[in-house]
């Protein structure tokens, strides 16, 4: 094999490490015998997902370091004030604050990708923000429409709201508007981008979206949003903060997914606390589930501040690489 094929086949190898998780964990989904859609979400809870997003405090760190302890306290003021914002929307706006996060997180985990690719795959033209819009949206909007009293079960528990005719309505409206609005902006940037369609990244772009899609059709919302949550979203999320933060002279990933587990403990041990807290409070569901959808909640209230601070970081490390 000629050496300007042999980087692209590493990068895809490595590129699709997170796929091979998700059709692991389907597989595991359909030989045991119980659903495992709860356990998944408290893995992520103690595992990859609120380690992902309590590494944030040392983002908040790196990028303060020239500054004094009162303008880190001051961000980290910011950040915290931003989730009691979240929550006091959740309390008094349920329906609204959820279909936000909804529309936040679609976002969030498209641009995430987006990041992915441009890092597997440097050498290609960068693909357009709206075209990772849309395969975010797809996180979003296949589960809602098609399963929407399922999707909206963790969200009734935590707000005492019911499944209702009514809800699954709105749920199936915003689905269908949201992945029409990005769809729209994918297609307009599709028809601007004729160099991007004909890249490796696009191609790898176009082939994990019909994955996405497959996943998401056959696959329990529960367990197919918080699958593709550990197994793609949180370990990719990982991967580029252990790029980021930790020498390449650790070779071990283990030793540096150990390290980062400590570095996020600061964060970390508070959100756990806090979920297991709530817990019992949940409306409905067993001990599991009411852990699982506490941890919901955690991330919806902590999604807004965690999608501001990630992307900028991401325009910061744009810039000083330019630069």
């Amino acid at each position: 094999m000629s050496s300007k094929l042999e980087a692209p086949v590493k990068q895809a190898l490595l590129f699709f490490l997170p796929i091979t998780q998700l059709i692991l964990l389907w597989v595991v989904s359909r030989i045991l015998p119980y659903d495992l859609s709860s356990i998944i979400w408290v893995v992520a809870l103690f595992v990859f997902g609120m380690a992902h997003g309590s590494m944030d405090i040392v983002i908040i760190k790196k990028y303060d370091k020239n500054q004094t302890l009162f303008d880190t306290g001051k961000k980290l003021g910011w950040y915290l004030l931003l989730m009691l914002a979240s929550g006091f929307g959740l309390m008094m706006f349920p329906l609204v604050t959820v279909l936000s996060f909804f529309t936040l997180t679609a976002i969030h985990f498209g641009e995430a990708d987006l990041t992915s690719f441009s890092d597997f795959f440097s050498k290609s033209p960068e693909l357009p923000k709206s075209w990772a819009w849309l395969k975010g949206s797809l996180v979003i909007a296949l589960p809602c429409y098609f399963y929407p009293r399922e999707a909206w079960e963790p969200f009734g528990s935590i707000t005492a709201i019911p499944s209702s005719e009514s809800v699954d309505l709105i749920l199936k409206t915003f689905s269908l508007s949201l992945l029409s609005l990005f769809f729209l902006f994918a297609a307009i940037n599709f028809l601007k981008c004729r160099k991007q369609i004909f890249s490796y990244g696009s191609l790898f772009f176009f082939l994990e979206s019909i994955i996405a899609i497959f996943w998401f059709l056959f696959t329990p919302p529960l367990l197919a949003i918080g699958g593709y949550f550990l197994c793609m979203h949180a370990t990719r999320h990982m991967q580029k903060l252990m790029c980021h933060f930790y020498s390449n002279k650790e070779k071990s990933i283990f030793s540096k997914q150990v390290k980062m587990h400590f570095d996020s403990l600061a964060f970390g041990i508070p959100a756990i606390l806090f979920v297991l807290a709530w817990a019992p409070f949940m409306d409905s569901g067993s001990v599991i589930q009411k852990i699982a959808y506490a941890s919901i909640g955690f991330y919806l209230v902590s999604t807004l501040p965690h999608h501001i601070l990630v992307s900028d970081m991401l325009k910061k490390e744009k810039v000083a690489t330019q630069g």
